[in-house]
């Protein structure tokens, strides 16, 4: 089973990929896509799981707090503080999403009891109702994975284990590093990363409504060394709500906000600019605040992240995958929290904050500067040959593992042990 958001109009990708991967199967298998938005159809089973069900329930919370007992009694509070924090508690639209939330669970309850899956893949790890999928899932005993857009254009991957700072490619970046590739595929993957230089790449795609430059200027601080600090949804990306697991993606900060206010302290002591652009999904949650309150920092919600990338001496993140891009525009990058670029010696990583400043001046005299082409074409071709999929959304002609790999891995993931399975991805036997 695969649950995402599969509306027919927005990622109409994504169900032809399925298409694509259950075709080229090693053995018979069923699919069935749990789609969470809009009406999709396939050549497999689909739930649609925004229509249908509508059932009365007289307090949302109340319901929901009785639903999470029942189906994953161990993570009740977690996930009832997940829920209110990224639907937004308090706010006019809560009781409506909370609603349509409670349905979306009673409906996946219902699709499990269904069809019965041996294997779960859920789009986005981290957002409130994959979190709660997740654990009814564990309660459950059904084994899962994860899947979703690959870290390099035109990609897709697979994660076995969890997302990003959970991955086994952060968790264990020996293990990844020591996946061998040739001259000739880091070649290949050295003229893939300098294709997409300028091509201004990113998810969300976005316009410098307002000016950058002009900005740091009128803020009078246009003769300064800029960072540029790219925000993520912190509900969305492991670090909210307060959990175990955040150890593995912000062990620094518990969210953006209060990392800004670290590092607008840390920029006006050494002399630094930020400009700091929210997340798109998440930008509204910054719009209270005022410029006084961080004088070495100008907050932008509408403008372009390849801008600020171009105009900055250093990118920073918790974990956004912008890291990516800023050093596909050979940007030295400062990491404060864990991805999959962690540890592998093409960022200068933050393991405490006390360490910020004196890694801020190390980024700015980029020491990796002479190495970072060579040592990014390495870390890419390991991606493309041990964890990144082809998603036939780019003419990039790079990526040389498409749906059957998938299929493999899928199949594989389905009769082994997690960690026999990472063992075989090394390998290269899968």
């Amino acid at each position: 089973m695969f649950s995402a958001v599969f509306g027919a109009a927005a990622r109409p990708e994504r169900i032809r990929f399925l298409h694509e991967v259950k075709a080229a199967f090693p053995v018979p298998v069923n699919f069935v896509v749990f789609n969470t938005s809009e009406t999709v159809e396939a050549d497999f089973p689909v739930v649609n799981a925004a229509r249908g069900l509508n059932p009365q329930f007289a307090d949302p919370l109340e319901t929901l707090q009785a639903l999470l007992t029942e189906h994953c009694p161990d993570k009740v509070g977690l996930l009832l503080d997940h829920a209110r924090g990224e639907l937004g508690h308090g706010l006019r639209a809560f009781d409506l999403m909370i609603r349509k939330h409670i349905r979306m669970i009673l409906a996946f309850c219902r699709a499990l009891d269904a069809h019965e899956p041996d294997y779960v893949y859920l789009w986005n790890q981290f957002n409130a109702l994959h979190r709660t999928f997740e654990a009814i899932l564990e309660h459950r005993g059904i084994k899962m994975g994860f899947f979703h857009d690959g870290v390099l254009p035109g990609s897709i991957a697979l994660d076995v284990d969890g997302e990003m700072g959970e991955s086994w490619i952060a968790k264990d970046p020996e293990k990844f590093m020591s996946v061998e590739v040739t001259e000739a595929q880091v070649a290949r993957a050295a003229a893939f990363m300098a294709s997409q230089a300028g091509m201004e790449n990113n998810r969300h795609p976005q316009v410098e409504e307002i000016s950058v430059a002009q900005s740091l200027s009128l803020a009078k601080l246009g003769d300064r060394p800029v960072m540029f600090f790219a925000g993520q949804n912190d509900w969305h990306a492991g670090i909210k709500p307060k959990s175990p697991a955040r150890a593995f993606h912000s062990p620094v900060f518990a969210g953006s906000m209060e990392a800004l206010e670290t590092l607008d302290r840390i920029a006006g002591e050494i002399g630094l600019a930020i400009v700091f652009k929210p997340h798109p999904l998440s930008r509204d949650r910054f719009a209270f605040l005022r410029a006084h309150e961080f004088p070495n920092t100008v907050i932008l919600q509408h403008t372009s992240m390849n801008v600020c990338i171009d105009l900055c001496d250093i990118a920073a993140t918790i974990a956004s995958q912008a890291c990516y891009v800023a050093l596909q525009e050979n940007t030295p990058v400062m990491m404060i929290g864990r991805n999959q670029l962690t540890g592998k010696g093409l960022t200068y990583d933050v393991a405490a904050a006390d360490m910020i400043a004196a890694t801020l001046r190390t980024a700015l005299d980029d020491p990796l500067a002479g190495s970072r082409a060579h040592d990014l074409a390495v870390h890419a071709a390991q991606l493309e040959q041990a964890y990144l999929f082809d998603y036939g959304t780019q003419d990039a002609g790079f990526y040389t593992r498409g749906a059957a790999e998938m299929a493999r891995l899928m199949h594989l993931s389905v009769c082994e042990p997690v960690e026999n399975v990472i063992d075989a991805i090394v390998d290269r036997t899968v």
